[in-house]
């Protein structure tokens, strides 16, 4: 009887230990990046929630990335969607602990799945207005298909970015 007992108390807490959950750390990597900088260093982080696939069949994950070139101080933000978003500039629209959104309009890469900023000074202001936020949801509407969202937790953003600057002196 006791050890029945035992076992049904250890099974709900066995089963949580072992659910996935969203990966919100910011992570500091040297990719090798085919839309023009070559080798480049990346702050990145999954989004806390998944998004459908251009078939809508399958989760994908969106990032979030602030890019650099190793020797190169200036910072480009981008979103990557793992999906089709269009071929041509669209409107992506950020949202920082639960404020109004701001609607920047933004390029994609050649893959049209990356939007990025335009300019530096765009990705600047974003990166500022970042720092001292705890939450972002960014919202974009693909091509002929109805809003999706990306929600990133701020935690440890501006710290993360400081070592990212630092590598791109």
């Amino acid at each position: 009887m006791k050890l029945t007992i035992l076992i049904l108390a250890l099974v709900p807490a066995l089963a949580f230990a072992g659910a996935p959950g969203p990966d919100s750390k910011w992570t500091l990597e040297t990719i090798d990046d085919s839309s023009g900088y070559g080798s480049a260093l990346v702050l990145r982080q999954d989004s806390a929630t998944t998004i459908k696939d251009e078939s809508g069949s399958n989760d994908v994950t969106p990032q979030l990335e602030i890019l650099c070139s190793p020797g190169d101080g200036t910072l480009t933000a981008r979103i990557n969607w793992h999906r089709f978003i269009s071929s041509f500039s669209t409107e992506v629209g950020f949202k920082i602990d639960g404020g109004r959104f701001t609607w920047l309009k933004w390029k994609l890469d050649p893959s049209e799945q990356v939007t990025l900023s335009p300019s530096v000074d765009d990705s600047q202001k974003l990166i500022d207005s970042l720092k001292n936020g705890a939450a972002l949801l960014v919202e974009v509407s693909p091509y002929s298909q109805g809003p999706e969202t990306a929600e990133f937790d701020l935690a440890g953003f501006a710290d993360s970015l400081d070592n990212l600057a630092n590598e791109c002196q």
